[in-house]
Protein backbone atom coordinates (compact mmCIF):
# COMPACT_ATOMS: atom_id res chain seq x y z
CA UNK A 1 0.00 0.00 0.00
CA UNK A 2 0.97 3.40 -0.80
CA UNK A 3 2.40 5.49 1.86
CA UNK A 4 0.57 8.73 2.44
CA UNK A 5 1.68 12.01 1.52
CA UNK A 6 4.43 12.97 4.54
CA UNK A 7 4.42 9.70 6.37
CA UNK A 8 8.09 9.74 5.31
CA UNK A 9 10.99 11.38 6.38
CA UNK A 10 13.96 12.89 3.80
CA UNK A 11 15.64 9.87 4.40
CA UNK A 12 13.14 7.82 3.91
CA UNK A 13 11.97 6.22 7.21
CA UNK A 14 8.37 6.54 8.62
CA UNK A 15 7.22 8.84 10.58
CA UNK A 16 5.71 8.53 14.10
CA UNK A 17 2.83 10.62 15.75
CA UNK A 18 5.66 13.45 16.90
CA UNK A 19 7.57 13.13 13.61
CA UNK A 20 4.32 14.31 11.77
CA UNK A 21 3.70 17.20 14.36
CA UNK A 22 7.67 18.48 13.71
CA UNK A 23 7.41 18.17 9.65
CA UNK A 24 3.73 19.89 9.72
CA UNK A 25 5.66 22.48 12.06
CA UNK A 26 8.67 23.29 9.96
CA UNK A 27 6.36 23.29 6.82
CA UNK A 28 4.88 26.01 8.65
CA UNK A 29 7.81 27.53 9.51
CA UNK A 30 9.25 27.85 5.78
CA UNK A 31 6.13 29.27 4.71
CA UNK A 32 6.59 32.11 7.52
CA UNK A 33 9.82 32.58 6.58
CA UNK A 34 9.29 32.43 2.68
CA UNK A 35 6.36 34.99 3.17
CA UNK A 36 9.08 37.12 5.02
CA UNK A 37 12.23 36.65 2.58
CA UNK A 38 11.44 34.88 -0.62
CA UNK A 39 12.55 31.85 -1.25
CA UNK A 40 16.45 32.78 -2.16
CA UNK A 41 16.98 34.90 1.13
CA UNK A 42 15.49 32.29 3.21
CA UNK A 43 17.68 30.08 5.00
CA UNK A 44 17.20 26.11 6.52
CA UNK A 45 18.91 27.91 9.87
CA UNK A 46 16.11 30.47 9.92
CA UNK A 47 13.57 28.07 9.26
CA UNK A 48 14.49 25.91 11.81
CA UNK A 49 15.13 28.56 14.28
CA UNK A 50 11.37 29.42 13.99
CA UNK A 51 9.97 26.13 14.57
CA UNK A 52 12.60 26.04 17.97
CA UNK A 53 13.97 23.03 16.12
CA UNK A 54 17.95 22.29 15.42
CA UNK A 55 19.21 22.19 11.70
CA UNK A 56 19.79 18.65 12.45
CA UNK A 57 16.53 18.07 13.13
CA UNK A 58 14.99 19.89 9.67
CA UNK A 59 17.38 17.12 8.05
CA UNK A 60 15.71 14.62 9.27
CA UNK A 61 12.84 15.51 7.72
CA UNK A 62 13.65 17.02 4.34
CA UNK A 63 16.85 16.55 2.06
CA UNK A 64 17.05 20.41 1.17
CA UNK A 65 15.14 23.67 1.07
CA UNK A 66 14.18 22.48 -2.39
CA UNK A 67 12.11 19.49 -1.32
CA UNK A 68 10.56 21.83 1.11
CA UNK A 69 9.00 24.26 -1.62
CA UNK A 70 8.08 21.06 -4.08
CA UNK A 71 6.21 19.61 -1.10
CA UNK A 72 4.81 23.02 -0.34
CA UNK A 73 3.76 23.04 -3.92
CA UNK A 74 1.86 19.68 -4.34
CA UNK A 75 0.24 20.35 -0.93
CA UNK A 76 -1.34 23.66 -2.58
CA UNK A 77 -2.22 22.54 -5.43
CA UNK A 78 -3.63 19.69 -4.13
CA UNK A 79 -5.92 22.02 -1.79
CA UNK A 80 -6.61 23.78 -4.74
CA UNK A 81 -8.13 20.36 -7.01
CA UNK A 82 -9.88 18.67 -3.76
CA UNK A 83 -11.86 22.41 -3.53
CA UNK A 84 -12.11 22.51 -7.04
CA UNK A 85 -13.74 18.94 -7.21
CA UNK A 86 -16.41 19.62 -4.68
CA UNK A 87 -17.57 22.82 -5.96
CA UNK A 88 -21.29 21.94 -6.69
CA UNK A 89 -21.85 23.38 -10.32
CA UNK A 90 -24.87 20.89 -10.93
CA UNK A 91 -27.94 22.37 -11.73
CA UNK A 92 -27.14 25.99 -11.29
CA UNK A 93 -26.83 28.54 -14.18
CA UNK A 94 -24.00 29.90 -16.07
CA UNK A 95 -23.49 32.99 -14.71
CA UNK A 96 -24.01 31.41 -11.11
CA UNK A 97 -21.01 28.67 -12.50
CA UNK A 98 -18.80 31.30 -13.78
CA UNK A 99 -18.89 33.18 -9.96
CA UNK A 100 -18.82 29.75 -8.52
CA UNK A 101 -15.22 28.92 -10.45
CA UNK A 102 -13.63 32.45 -10.13
CA UNK A 103 -14.34 32.72 -6.39
CA UNK A 104 -12.46 29.53 -6.08
CA UNK A 105 -9.60 31.00 -7.43
CA UNK A 106 -9.49 34.31 -5.73
CA UNK A 107 -10.16 32.34 -2.67
CA UNK A 108 -7.43 29.85 -3.48
CA UNK A 109 -5.14 32.90 -4.76
CA UNK A 110 -5.87 35.02 -1.10
CA UNK A 111 -4.62 32.36 0.74
CA UNK A 112 -1.67 32.01 -1.14
CA UNK A 113 0.10 34.74 -1.91
CA UNK A 114 3.12 34.17 -0.33
CA UNK A 115 3.55 31.52 -2.66
CA UNK A 116 2.66 33.45 -6.01
CA UNK A 117 5.75 36.41 -4.77
CA UNK A 118 8.15 33.53 -4.62
CA UNK A 119 7.79 31.75 -7.66
CA UNK A 120 9.70 33.46 -10.23
CA UNK A 121 12.99 34.21 -7.94
CA UNK A 122 15.56 31.97 -10.19
CA UNK A 123 15.86 28.54 -12.28
CA UNK A 124 14.44 25.85 -10.43
CA UNK A 125 11.14 28.08 -9.78
CA UNK A 126 10.73 28.22 -12.76
CA UNK A 127 10.02 24.85 -13.23
CA UNK A 128 8.16 25.03 -9.68
CA UNK A 129 6.42 28.31 -11.40
CA UNK A 130 5.62 26.37 -14.50
CA UNK A 131 3.67 23.79 -13.44
CA UNK A 132 1.85 25.56 -10.81
CA UNK A 133 0.20 27.70 -13.14
CA UNK A 134 -0.20 24.65 -15.62
CA UNK A 135 -2.26 22.98 -13.29
CA UNK A 136 -4.77 25.78 -12.04
CA UNK A 137 -4.94 26.67 -16.10
CA UNK A 138 -5.92 23.18 -16.68
CA UNK A 139 -9.16 23.50 -14.69
CA UNK A 140 -10.14 26.56 -16.06
CA UNK A 141 -9.21 25.21 -19.92
CA UNK A 142 -11.73 22.40 -19.45
CA UNK A 143 -14.29 24.98 -17.80
CA UNK A 144 -14.39 27.23 -20.58
CA UNK A 145 -14.27 24.53 -23.47
CA UNK A 146 -17.21 23.08 -21.70
CA UNK A 147 -18.80 26.42 -21.69
CA UNK A 148 -18.19 27.05 -25.11
CA UNK A 149 -19.40 23.88 -25.92
CA UNK A 150 -23.12 24.46 -24.17
CA UNK A 151 -22.82 27.80 -26.60
CA UNK A 152 -22.53 29.90 -23.41
CA UNK A 153 -19.00 31.74 -23.91
CA UNK A 154 -17.61 32.60 -27.41
CA UNK A 155 -14.82 29.49 -28.61
CA UNK A 156 -12.06 31.54 -28.07
CA UNK A 157 -8.68 29.66 -26.95
CA UNK A 158 -9.54 27.92 -23.88
CA UNK A 159 -5.83 28.36 -22.80
CA UNK A 160 -5.53 32.40 -23.13
CA UNK A 161 -8.69 32.23 -21.22
CA UNK A 162 -7.33 30.46 -18.48
CA UNK A 163 -3.89 32.38 -18.18
CA UNK A 164 -5.79 35.76 -18.80
CA UNK A 165 -7.92 34.72 -15.85
CA UNK A 166 -5.28 33.89 -13.37
CA UNK A 167 -3.44 36.97 -14.11
CA UNK A 168 -6.58 39.35 -13.75
CA UNK A 169 -7.21 37.55 -9.97
CA UNK A 170 -3.40 37.55 -9.06
CA UNK A 171 -3.05 41.70 -10.21
CA UNK A 172 -6.49 42.26 -8.28
CA UNK A 173 -5.60 40.68 -5.17
CA UNK A 174 -1.50 42.31 -4.37
CA UNK A 175 -1.14 44.81 -2.30
CA UNK A 176 -1.13 48.18 -4.11
CA UNK A 177 -0.18 49.82 -0.68
CA UNK A 178 -1.78 52.45 2.03
CA UNK A 179 -4.33 54.39 0.71
CA UNK A 180 -4.97 52.27 -2.67
CA UNK A 181 -8.55 51.51 -4.05
CA UNK A 182 -9.82 48.26 -2.83
CA UNK A 183 -12.86 46.04 -2.80
CA UNK A 184 -14.75 43.92 -0.84
CA UNK A 185 -14.43 40.54 -2.40
CA UNK A 186 -18.16 39.80 -3.25
CA UNK A 187 -17.80 43.64 -5.49
CA UNK A 188 -14.37 42.11 -6.58
CA UNK A 189 -16.15 38.73 -8.27
CA UNK A 190 -18.93 40.60 -9.22
CA UNK A 191 -16.65 43.42 -11.45
CA UNK A 192 -14.73 40.55 -12.76
CA UNK A 193 -17.96 38.48 -13.82
CA UNK A 194 -18.86 41.50 -15.88
CA UNK A 195 -15.43 42.25 -17.16
CA UNK A 196 -15.19 38.49 -18.45
CA UNK A 197 -18.34 38.22 -20.17
CA UNK A 198 -18.83 42.19 -21.54
CA UNK A 199 -15.04 42.99 -22.35
CA UNK A 200 -13.97 46.71 -21.26
CA UNK A 201 -15.67 48.34 -24.68
CA UNK A 202 -18.62 51.09 -24.28
CA UNK A 203 -21.51 51.45 -25.69
CA UNK A 204 -20.34 54.17 -28.03
CA UNK A 205 -19.98 53.83 -31.81
CA UNK A 206 -16.72 52.76 -32.79
CA UNK A 207 -15.33 51.57 -35.91
CA UNK A 208 -14.42 48.09 -35.24
CA UNK A 209 -11.05 47.07 -37.14
CA UNK A 210 -11.46 43.52 -39.26
CA UNK A 211 -8.45 41.98 -37.77
CA UNK A 212 -8.05 42.76 -34.35
CA UNK A 213 -4.78 41.44 -34.08
CA UNK A 214 -3.78 43.76 -36.62
CA UNK A 215 -1.72 47.31 -35.60
CA UNK A 216 -0.11 49.93 -37.47
CA UNK A 217 3.53 49.24 -36.23
CA UNK A 218 5.51 46.59 -37.76
CA UNK A 219 4.63 42.81 -37.24
CA UNK A 220 8.21 41.54 -35.69
CA UNK A 221 9.43 42.69 -32.05
CA UNK A 222 12.13 44.78 -32.96
CA UNK A 223 15.10 45.96 -30.17
CA UNK A 224 13.74 49.53 -29.48
CA UNK A 225 16.39 52.55 -30.76
CA UNK A 226 18.42 53.83 -27.73
CA UNK A 227 18.95 57.96 -27.99
CA UNK A 228 23.19 57.72 -28.71
CA UNK A 229 23.29 61.54 -29.81
CA UNK A 230 23.08 63.68 -26.91
CA UNK A 231 24.13 61.21 -24.14
CA UNK A 232 27.16 61.86 -22.37
CA UNK A 233 29.66 59.08 -21.74
CA UNK A 234 28.45 58.71 -18.14
CA UNK A 235 25.09 57.83 -19.71
CA UNK A 236 26.19 56.00 -22.28
CA UNK A 237 28.06 53.67 -20.10
CA UNK A 238 25.07 53.45 -17.74
CA UNK A 239 23.23 52.58 -20.41
CA UNK A 240 25.56 49.77 -21.69
CA UNK A 241 25.81 48.15 -18.37
CA UNK A 242 21.36 48.22 -18.00
CA UNK A 243 21.62 46.38 -21.29
CA UNK A 244 24.19 44.05 -20.00
CA UNK A 245 22.06 43.53 -16.81
CA UNK A 246 18.90 42.65 -19.04
CA UNK A 247 21.21 39.58 -20.63
CA UNK A 248 23.08 38.52 -17.82
CA UNK A 249 20.00 38.71 -15.28
CA UNK A 250 18.30 37.00 -17.66
CA UNK A 251 20.30 33.67 -17.94
CA UNK A 252 21.16 33.17 -14.31
CA UNK A 253 19.00 35.50 -12.69
CA UNK A 254 19.10 37.96 -10.18
CA UNK A 255 21.04 36.19 -7.24
CA UNK A 256 23.65 33.77 -9.55
CA UNK A 257 24.41 37.01 -11.75
CA UNK A 258 27.84 37.91 -10.73
CA UNK A 259 29.05 42.01 -11.39
CA UNK A 260 32.43 40.97 -12.72
CA UNK A 261 29.91 38.89 -15.77
CA UNK A 262 27.68 42.24 -16.09
CA UNK A 263 30.71 44.32 -16.62
CA UNK A 264 32.34 41.88 -19.22
CA UNK A 265 29.19 41.79 -20.75
CA UNK A 266 29.20 45.71 -21.30
CA UNK A 267 32.64 46.06 -22.62
CA UNK A 268 33.46 47.79 -18.84
CA UNK A 269 36.22 47.61 -16.06
CA UNK A 270 34.40 46.36 -12.86
CA UNK A 271 35.76 49.81 -11.07
CA UNK A 272 34.04 51.75 -14.02
CA UNK A 273 30.69 49.79 -12.45
CA UNK A 274 31.06 51.18 -8.93
CA UNK A 275 31.55 54.49 -10.30
CA UNK A 276 27.75 54.28 -11.43
CA UNK A 277 26.24 51.66 -9.43
CA UNK A 278 26.96 50.72 -5.55
CA UNK A 279 26.06 47.41 -5.45
CA UNK A 280 24.20 44.49 -7.60
CA UNK A 281 21.28 45.16 -5.89
CA UNK A 282 21.59 49.14 -6.79
CA UNK A 283 22.16 47.83 -10.34
CA UNK A 284 19.00 46.31 -10.75
CA UNK A 285 16.63 48.77 -8.84
CA UNK A 286 18.14 51.43 -11.71
CA UNK A 287 17.23 48.66 -14.66
CA UNK A 288 14.15 48.07 -13.20
CA UNK A 289 13.20 51.70 -13.18
CA UNK A 290 14.67 52.57 -16.77
CA UNK A 291 12.63 49.22 -17.99
CA UNK A 292 9.64 50.91 -16.93
CA UNK A 293 10.60 54.56 -18.86
CA UNK A 294 11.25 52.52 -21.99
CA UNK A 295 8.18 50.31 -21.68
CA UNK A 296 6.11 53.37 -20.73
CA UNK A 297 7.76 55.15 -23.87
CA UNK A 298 7.34 52.08 -26.61
CA UNK A 299 3.39 52.06 -25.18
CA UNK A 300 2.75 55.74 -25.56
CA UNK A 301 4.24 55.58 -29.17
CA UNK A 302 1.80 53.06 -29.80
CA UNK A 303 -1.00 54.65 -28.66
CA UNK A 304 -0.45 58.28 -29.60
CA UNK A 305 -2.84 59.73 -32.42
CA UNK A 306 -5.99 57.19 -31.61
CA UNK A 307 -8.40 58.69 -30.45
CA UNK A 308 -10.68 56.01 -29.11
CA UNK A 309 -10.04 54.09 -25.58
CA UNK A 310 -10.39 50.99 -27.32
CA UNK A 311 -7.97 51.50 -30.49
CA UNK A 312 -5.67 52.76 -28.20
CA UNK A 313 -6.26 49.42 -25.40
CA UNK A 314 -5.88 47.29 -28.83
CA UNK A 315 -2.67 49.04 -30.26
CA UNK A 316 -0.96 48.99 -26.55
CA UNK A 317 -1.60 45.37 -25.82
CA UNK A 318 0.19 44.70 -29.33
CA UNK A 319 2.79 47.06 -28.24
CA UNK A 320 3.02 45.47 -24.63
CA UNK A 321 3.35 42.05 -26.44
CA UNK A 322 5.89 43.20 -29.12
CA UNK A 323 8.30 44.68 -25.82
CA UNK A 324 7.91 41.59 -24.27
CA UNK A 325 9.55 39.51 -27.37
CA UNK A 326 12.32 42.16 -27.22
CA UNK A 327 12.37 41.81 -23.52
CA UNK A 328 11.68 37.98 -23.00
CA UNK A 329 12.96 38.04 -19.16
CA UNK A 330 11.68 41.62 -18.03
CA UNK A 331 8.91 39.94 -15.69
CA UNK A 332 11.56 37.44 -14.17
CA UNK A 333 13.75 40.10 -12.96
CA UNK A 334 10.54 42.37 -11.72
CA UNK A 335 9.71 39.66 -9.75
CA UNK A 336 12.74 39.11 -8.46
CA UNK A 337 12.70 42.85 -7.82
CA UNK A 338 10.28 42.48 -4.83
CA UNK A 339 12.59 40.32 -2.53
CA UNK A 340 15.55 42.51 -3.57
CA UNK A 341 14.66 46.08 -2.93
CA UNK A 342 11.54 46.54 -0.46
CA UNK A 343 8.48 47.72 -2.69
CA UNK A 344 10.85 48.22 -5.87
CA UNK A 345 8.66 45.25 -8.17
CA UNK A 346 5.75 47.06 -6.46
CA UNK A 347 6.81 50.40 -7.86
CA UNK A 348 7.06 49.40 -11.21
CA UNK A 349 3.74 48.09 -11.71
CA UNK A 350 2.51 51.58 -9.67
CA UNK A 351 4.23 53.42 -12.72
CA UNK A 352 2.34 51.53 -15.17
CA UNK A 353 -0.98 51.45 -13.51
CA UNK A 354 -1.25 55.45 -12.90
CA UNK A 355 -1.34 55.57 -16.68
CA UNK A 356 -3.75 53.26 -17.21
CA UNK A 357 -5.75 54.76 -14.94
CA UNK A 358 -5.17 58.51 -16.30
CA UNK A 359 -5.88 57.10 -19.64
CA UNK A 360 -9.44 55.31 -18.80
CA UNK A 361 -10.73 58.66 -17.84
CA UNK A 362 -11.88 60.06 -21.22
CA UNK A 363 -12.84 57.07 -22.81
CA UNK A 364 -15.18 56.61 -19.69
CA UNK A 365 -16.29 60.11 -19.78
CA UNK A 366 -17.49 59.25 -23.70
CA UNK A 367 -18.77 55.98 -23.45
CA UNK A 368 -15.80 53.97 -25.05
CA UNK A 369 -15.76 51.99 -22.12
CA UNK A 370 -17.63 50.04 -19.80
CA UNK A 371 -19.14 51.80 -16.38
CA UNK A 372 -16.38 49.77 -14.07
CA UNK A 373 -13.91 51.13 -12.11
CA UNK A 374 -10.31 52.96 -13.76
CA UNK A 375 -8.39 51.55 -10.92
CA UNK A 376 -10.33 47.66 -10.96
CA UNK A 377 -9.72 47.72 -15.36
CA UNK A 378 -5.94 48.87 -14.98
CA UNK A 379 -5.20 46.33 -12.38
CA UNK A 380 -7.07 43.75 -14.61
CA UNK A 381 -5.73 44.67 -18.01
CA UNK A 382 -2.50 44.52 -16.06
CA UNK A 383 -2.49 40.89 -14.99
CA UNK A 384 -3.99 39.79 -17.89
CA UNK A 385 -1.61 40.96 -20.43
CA UNK A 386 1.53 40.07 -17.74
CA UNK A 387 0.08 36.57 -17.45
CA UNK A 388 -0.24 35.73 -21.13
CA UNK A 389 3.08 37.47 -22.01
CA UNK A 390 5.06 35.25 -19.34
CA UNK A 391 3.13 32.02 -20.48
CA UNK A 392 4.09 32.31 -24.51
CA UNK A 393 6.97 34.41 -23.85
CA UNK A 394 8.94 34.19 -20.89
CA UNK A 395 8.37 30.43 -20.65
CA UNK A 396 8.77 29.43 -24.05
CA UNK A 397 12.67 28.68 -24.05
CA UNK A 398 12.93 29.21 -27.73
CA UNK A 399 14.95 31.57 -28.93
CA UNK A 400 12.30 32.66 -31.71
CA UNK A 401 9.05 32.58 -28.81
CA UNK A 402 6.41 34.82 -30.02
CA UNK A 403 2.45 34.97 -29.80
CA UNK A 404 0.64 33.91 -32.62
CA UNK A 405 -1.07 36.52 -34.54
CA UNK A 406 -4.48 34.97 -34.07
CA UNK A 407 -3.43 34.39 -30.60
CA UNK A 408 -3.27 38.32 -30.06
CA UNK A 409 -6.42 38.77 -32.19
CA UNK A 410 -8.38 36.43 -29.37
CA UNK A 411 -7.09 38.50 -26.47
CA UNK A 412 -7.45 42.11 -27.88
CA UNK A 413 -11.50 40.55 -28.86
CA UNK A 414 -11.65 38.89 -25.25
CA UNK A 415 -10.67 42.11 -23.88
CA UNK A 416 -12.85 44.97 -25.98
CA UNK A 417 -15.95 42.35 -26.75
CA UNK A 418 -15.98 39.96 -23.84
CA UNK A 419 -16.92 36.00 -23.46
CA UNK A 420 -21.03 36.42 -24.27
CA UNK A 421 -21.41 34.98 -27.44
Amino acid sequence: MKAPPGSRTGSGRHLTPKGHHTRAALMDGARHVFNEQGYYRASISEISRHCGVSQGTFYQYFKNKEQLLIELHDEIVDRFWERADGLDLEGADFESRLRRVVGLLYDHTRENLYFHRILGEFELIDQVTIAYFASLARYYRRFFRGEAALGNVRPLDANLIAYGLLGVVYFNLLDWGEGAETYDPARLLDLTATMLLRGIGGPAAWKRPADLSQSSRPDRAEEPALPEAGLTQGQRTRQALFQAAERVFGRHGFNRANVSEITREAGVAQGTFYVHFRSKQDLMEGYVRYLSRELRRSLSRATKGHGDRRTQEQEGMVAFFRFLEAHRRIYRVVGQSETIGPGLGMWYYHRLSRGYVAGFGPGLARGEVQDLPAVFLARSLMGLNHMIGVKWLVWDSSPHAHIPRPLVGEAVSWVLEGLAP
